[in-house]
């Protein structure tokens, strides 16, 4: 499409390393970033490409993971095998399915630290209502649905993919509709095909043991990318974590008060987590306090009083003795 548009893309792929003749396999893997590029500049051609992307594809050449999914006896199994295997495809998307009075939550999540990938949401969504639709020779009844980041398409774009319109920068990616839809059985079932693709994708993508729930908890994954920061040694704002989620400040705030915390307290648990690392692997109290963002020491005194009832010395020797390292004051 990007070279029928006229729009440059080996300069992408010589970057990534990836040569066109890789492309022709479905098992082909390209950075991430790469990846993205790719899709924006298909989008400034053709915006709605996140929901038309999966017209595009030749016919037979879905994913092994897809066609898994076909062969299944019902819409349940089938969206079951997609987040059971999803990291066959792609090891920084998460599919989940959660079943709660009578509706139907299924949840997509792309997991990378690099820019948020707008068009992925819609893709997966996309094949998802698109393939299920001519499974059960029906379009799939949403009730419900919403992306983590803003609009990329019309109103009309998203109508016509859906049946609905979405609600946008809500900070999660989510289909809803009524549990009855899991029962709908698949005219493209074939019990013996699945089985054996099962097999090949749980063998050749080492896949033997599907975590039930990979996706890890929200605040757990504030917390790891407020630590990267301090670790990177920048002092993290919840201007640049938003930047890092995809989402806008508000969104952030809201889930977070919705977990009965704060942005802020967030930052002070990673904080006082990463005090005691630091003074535990001999690192001095000053050198502590500016890795952890503290104007000065003193104040990181402060916070150690607080935090562990302890000056930031007499913490640092605790765990060096208890760890068995003789402390080396600088």
């Amino acid at each position: 499409m990007l070279d029928e548009a006229g729009i440059a893309v080996d300069d992408v792929l010589l970057a990534a390393g990836v040569s066109r003749d890789a492309l022709s396999s479905p098992d082909c893997r390209m950075p991430l970033d790469a990846f993205r590029e790719l899709w924006a500049r298909a989008a400034t051609h053709q915006p709605d490409i996140g929901m038309r992307m999966v017209e595009r594809f030749p016919l037979g050449q879905m994913h092994v993971v897809a066609h898994l999914a076909m062969r299944s006896a019902n819409v349940g199994e089938a969206l079951d095998a997609v987040c059971r295997y999803m990291s066959a495809a792609s090891g920084a998307d998460v599919m989940q399915i959660k079943v709660a009075g009578g509706v139907v939550h299924l949840i997509y999540e792309h997991r990378y630290d690099g820019l948020a990938n707008p068009w992925l949401a819609e893709h997966y969504f996309s094949m998802i209502v698109l393939f299920l639709a001519r499974a059960v020779g029906k379009a799939l009844p949403i009730a419900h649905l919403e992306f983590a980041l803003p609009s990329q398409s019309t109103g009309e774009a998203y109508l016509e993919r859906f049946g609905k319109l979405p609600v946008f920068e809500t900070g999660r990616n989510c289909i809803e509709f009524d549990e009855n839809v899991l029962s709908w059985p698949l005219q493209t079932h074939d019990v013996y095909l699945r089985q054996v693709l099962d097999r090949v994708v749980r063998t050749e993508y080492g896949l033997e043991k599907p975590s039930p729930d990979p996706t890890p908890a929200f605040l757990d994954m504030l917390r790891r990318e407020i630590a990267k920061s301090f670790l990177r040694g920048i002092t993290p704002t919840v201007e640049t974590v938003c930047v890092k989620f995809g989402m806008s400040v508000r969104v952030l705030r809201e889930r977070v008060a919705a977990e009965k915390t704060t942005f802020r307290q967030l930052l002070d648990d990673v904080r006082r987590n990463l005090a005691s690392e630091h003074l535990s692997r001999g690192l001095s109290v000053n050198e502590a306090a500016y890795l952890l963002g503290f104007s000065e020491p003193s104040a990181f005194q402060h916070a150690c009083k607080r935090w562990f009832d302890k000056s930031a010395g007499e913490l640092r020797k605790h765990l060096l003795n208890a760890s068995g390292i003789k402390p080396q004051e600088k």
